[in-house]
């Protein structure tokens, strides 16, 4: 039977999938623990004292319901789970999103999936070894981040236990396996990999907000078991650890994954659950050109994207009034929002809200990197450059749609943002609200511009450097400001140069030579790509 494993098409398969999702679970792996690690270690050298535990720990109420409620956040064990925990469970779902979706949905769009089907192996096998794989490279990632975790429970001061770091890595990669198994059931319910992606990014938002919901309210903490978000903050791993909140994540996991399978033999190869909308005879017409091609391949996803964001403003708005009292109450928030120019504090969360959603519009444009070289890498770029269109030219068709959908993504946010404050009566500015929104895209033009630069030199690598660019900024935008003497440590994050607006103006002068890199890096990426020969993956 092993042996059977190993030759036949199941673990063929199997390890086919395992090949292409290990390298960035191991990746992404890394960077969660590291950020354990460098958490504990700044919060440590920043505040030496109980007194400034306990100061640090109740200035920390405002923000519960964007990270989650602080549990003895005056120790090192309690402030690194709530600093780390939500950040990396978003981070991670949004990659198990992809990562399934991409193993299945995007395979079978591709055409590789017909060609695993002629072999003797059945819808349901072939799926099932995918999971299989897709597992291994979850157990990768959870091994090295649990490496991690354990070793920042050795420094000195931190005092983790063994089992509560094994529980804290079971938590940080909960995000992602839950949506491994939502990508997988998405993949077979939308008939299009950009269908997929939607219903999977849907549920991930809807997942979020029940758990903001569930925090801004000790009454309504029975929420938190509704969302998976909320299962790995239950779980409390390294104080007062919960294991039974396991147990919600391993069963939605398997079941979803036994759903995905069963639907997989119950469907045509090519269509989906969900029928794939049908446009009047004509329509197509206006798709002419690389530039109205790349927007018609990028619009379901980017749809998803924009009202995700649409929504998390909307939200952030509509309880921005409620936090001004706990604002009001922490003296040491006050006092660090007057340190960086912030006089009003609703308009101050407003603007720590837009800073993830800023987060938010980076992961999308390094996933519009994945998107260009994936259309690279499966050979279906063969298909335009046979006809008249040039690499140059299909390569800024791409770089400006891309462009053009970061744009919109900050402008709806913004915009979401100043309905859900207005339908409070929190006074915004209209114009500022824009302005906010469009600050928070700053970050995803730079992001694309240095993921295409190396598209053009490395094609396999710009993914990596474009994600790479957002997980190291985010990492030290947010421990950083924990470390004292090294600015210019924070100034390597292109987040630290991004105004808190709408509670600051937004510095359009440093905004504009952070785009201005970004498209200089992207035009020194399409003159390399113009050079270089097209290589599959």
């Amino acid at each position: 039977m092993t042996r059977h494993l190993r030759t036949g098409p199941f673990g063929v398969i199997a390890r086919h999938a395992l090949r292409g999702a290990l390298r960035w679970a191991v990746i992404w792996g890394v960077v969660f623990g590291l950020f354990v690690l460098v958490t504990v270690e700044a919060f440590l050298r920043a505040y030496p004292t109980l007194e400034q535990r306990v100061q640090l720990a109740r200035s920390l109420q405002p923000f519960t319901i964007l990270l989650g409620v602080p549990r003895h956040a005056e120790t090192a064990a309690g402030f690194t789970v709530w600093r780390v925990l939500t950040a990396v469970d978003v981070i991670g779902a949004i990659w198990g999103l992809l990562a399934s979706t991409g193993a299945l949905r995007g395979a079978e769009e591709d055409g590789r999936w017909e060609l695993l089907l002629a072999g003797p192996v059945t819808r349901r096998r072939a799926t099932a070894a995918v999971l299989l794989g897709l597992g291994g490279a979850l157990a990768a990632m959870y091994l090295v981040t649990a490496a991690l975790v354990i070793a920042a429970g050795r420094v000195p001061g931190a005092r983790f236990s063994t089992g509560g770091s094994l529980l804290f890595a079971a938590a940080l990669v909960s995000g992602a396996a839950v949506f491994l198994a939502v990508g997988a059931l998405a993949s077979q319910v939308g008939a299009t990999r950009g269908q997929a992606v939607a219903i999977g990014g849907g549920f991930l938002g809807v997942s979020f907000v029940i758990r903001m919901v569930a925090d801004s309210s000790r009454g309504l903490g029975w929420l938190r078991w509704l969302s998976p978000f909320g299962w790995a903050e239950e779980m409390r791993p390294l104080r007062d650890p919960q294991v039974g909140a396991l147990l919600p994540v391993v069963g939605f996991v398997l079941g979803t994954a036994a759903l995905a399978i069963l639907l997989a033999g119950r469907r045509d190869l090519g269509a989906g659950i969900l029928p794939e909308g049908r446009g009047r005879q004509g329509s197509g017409r206006w798709l002419v050109g690389p530039t109205a091609l790349a927007l018609w391949l990028t619009l379901p996803g980017a749809i998803g994207w924009i009202a995700a964001l649409a929504g998390y403003g909307a939200l952030l708005g509509f309880i921005a009034r409620a936090t001004v009292g706990l604002l009001a109450t922490s003296p040491a928030l006050v006092a660090a929002l007057g340190r960086l120019g912030v006089r009003a504090a609703t308009l101050g969360f407003l603007g720590f809200g837009l800073f993830f959603a800023s987060v938010l519009i980076t992961v999308m444009a390094a996933g519009q990197v994945g998107a260009i070289r994936s259309e690279e890498a499966t050979g279906r770029l063969d298909h335009l450059l046979v006809r008249p269109v040039s690499r140059t030219t299909w390569l800024v068709s791409r770089i400006a749609v891309a462009l053009a959908v970061i744009a919109v993504s900050g402008l709806a946010a913004g915009t979401a943002t100043w309905l859900g404050a207005a339908s409070r009566h929190v006074r915004v500015a209209f114009p500022d609200a824009l302005a906010a929104g469009l600050n928070a895209a700053v970050p995803g033009a730079f992001v694309l511009g240095i993921g295409v630069l190396v598209f053009g030199l490395r094609p396999r690598l710009g993914p990596i450097a474009a994600y790479g660019v957002v997980a190291w900024s985010f990492l030290v935008d947010l421990v950083g400001s924990l470390v004292r003497g090294a600015r210019w440590l924070r100034d390597s994050s292109v987040f630290t140069h991004l105004a808190l607006a709408p509670a600051e103006r937004p510095d359009w002068q440093t905004a504009a030579v952070i785009v201005l890199l970004g498209l200089a890096a992207a035009a020194l990426g399409v003159i390399a790509f113009g050079r270089r020969d097209v290589e599959y993956a």
